[in-house]
């Protein structure tokens, strides 16, 4: 009934955002609280995929619309849409913020991440990457 209208492209913008935003809640509770015996499994799959996961953190953080990233980090979007909601950028800036220590802790390549958040840190800035944010796959 919603399809195709400008209803039911809000409606889909917010359900993305809100499931984005728990998605990463649940990654934090597998990091602190992963399931027993599978503590490595948990640990190496943030190893390897933390980095690609604070990306797209990014892009979204930068005004890439949730769930328009593609493989090689390039932004897939449709004429007249419309980047993520403050509310969304602000609950997701501060699940990334526990998430790149999370990530560091378990070993993920998080160095340019966490030299960008030291100096704006230091610097007093607000929360603007600039970090490479090219996917590895």
């Amino acid at each position: 009934m919603h399809a195709n209208t400008a209803h039911g492209e809000k409606k889909s913008l917010a359900y993305n955002e809100d499931t984005f935003l728990l998605s990463c809640r649940t990654m934090l509770y597998s990091l602190r609280n992963p399931p027993k015996n599978f503590e490595d499994f948990v640990a190496g799959h943030f190893r390897q995929h933390g980095r690609n996961i604070l990306v797209a953190c990014r892009a979204y953080l930068d005004g890439a619309q949730v769930g328009c990233l593609s493989g090689d980090g390039v932004q897939d979007v449709d004429e007249g849409d419309t980047s993520c909601s403050v509310r969304f950028k602000q609950s997701l800036k501060k699940l990334v913020e526990e998430l790149l220590t999370e990530f560091t802790v378990k070993g993920a390549d998080c160095g340019k991440f966490l030299t960008e958040e030291k100096a704006k840190r230091s610097s007093g800035a607000c929360s603007t990457w600039t970090a490479d944010t090219t996917l590895r796959l």
